[in-house]
């Protein structure tokens, strides 16, 4: 049987796209509503983690603070010799050393105003501190303070040159403990008029029995353009002497401090001094490092000693301190110049 339909009951094609239409309206408008909420919400939370920042106005340019004024010091660089300085007549004995700007050498002032000795410190910067002496030359190390105090005091040398390092405490003082000071204030500077040169170091190794072999240096050392490869030539221009008079052998105690007579630095010419710091400054065999090496190997020779300079032990100790016995043998030694 037949179904009848009103026409109220018929849906038109129009009516199906009608209520399509709304339904995918509605459709964006909630994935509007949907995106603007959450634009809303972002907006906020950038806000609260990133507030903008209104623009401020550029501020006025004011003048530097005025820096307050450096303290003066006693002293001015002393970038020449003063001629008034003569340690032959204001002093017996001088503490020669160089220093970094770094190091504190207090101690070595404090020790001149004990024993009265007389301080000469070389500023061993390329801009100077104030109240130092300029050395000649900055290659080297303590070697070149060393020898520019040489020459810049050479007709007016003390009875005791004291050539130090600037730290107070040094590994190499094996007697009294670490401190330089310790080591100075037991000093018998009777050594020194008896010997002309003593080290401040009594223990010989390292250094000795031998250093290096200036004519036999080894293939690693030839390989690597060490110094130690070009040692025959150097001593030749330092000591001005040829190839039969340089040493198989050298040997001396380390480790650059020791104390020199003024007789024994005399002993060489004032022109022997600057070549040598000449060499120091304008070689090109070595770098820094190695002129300092190639001086404290020479220092012993170069006041007079023998190329291997190794003094027993027990008698350095001795003659250079005072320390004689009895030893663990039951000798009792005699130190040099107790007569």
């Amino acid at each position: 049987m037949a179904v009848s339909t009103t026409p109220s009951q018929l849906k038109s094609p129009f009516q199906y796209g009608h209520r399509f239409s709304i339904y995918r309206r509605s459709r964006y408008v909630a994935l509007l509503l949907v995106f603007l909420i959450c634009t809303s919400l972002y907006a906020g939370l950038k806000w609260q983690i990133e507030p903008e920042l209104e623009p401020q106005p550029e501020p006025e340019s004011e003048p530097e603070p005025e820096q307050e004024p450096e303290p003066e010091e006693t002293l001015e660089p002393i970038y020449h010799i003063d001629p008034g300085i003569n340690l032959t007549t204001n002093t017996q004995t001088a503490l020669v050393l160089g220093k970094m700007r770094r190091d504190n050498v207090e101690w070595v002032l404090e020790l001149g105003e004990e024993l009265n000795y007389t301080s000469i410190i070389y500023s061993m910067e390329s801009l100077p501190e104030k109240s130092a002496f300029i050395p000649h030359t900055l290659r080297g190390h303590e070697s070149a303070a060393y020898l520019s105090y040489i020459i810049d005091f050479y007709d007016r040398l003390p009875a005791y040159s004291i050539f130090i390092h600037p730290d107070k405490d040094q590994w190499h003082n094996d007697l009294f403990g670490s401190p330089t000071s310790e080591v100075l204030s037991n000093l018998r500077l009777a050594a020194v008029d008896s010997m002309g040169y003593v080290n401040l170091r009594c223990k010989a190794d390292p250094g000795c029995p031998i250093s290096m072999h200036p004519l036999d240096p080894t293939p690693i050392d030839i390989e690597n353009k060490d110094v130690r490869a070009y040692m025959g030539e150097i001593y030749m221009e330092l000591f001005q002497v040829q190839l039969k008079d340089v040493p198989r052998d050298v040997g001396g105690v380390c480790c650059g401090q020791f104390v020199v007579s003024r007789e024994r630095i005399r002993q060489r010419p004032k022109s022997d001094y600057m070549r040598m710091i000449k060499w120091a400054n304008e070689t090109t065999t070595t770098h820094n490092f190695g002129v300092g090496w190639v001086f404290e190997k020479l220092w012993h020779q170069i006041f007079g000693m023998d190329a291997i300079y190794c003094p027993r032990f027990e008698q350095c100790r001795c003659d250079v301190y005072g320390w004689c016995g009895p030893l663990a043998s039951g000798e009792t030694l005699t130190p040099v110049g107790s007569h």
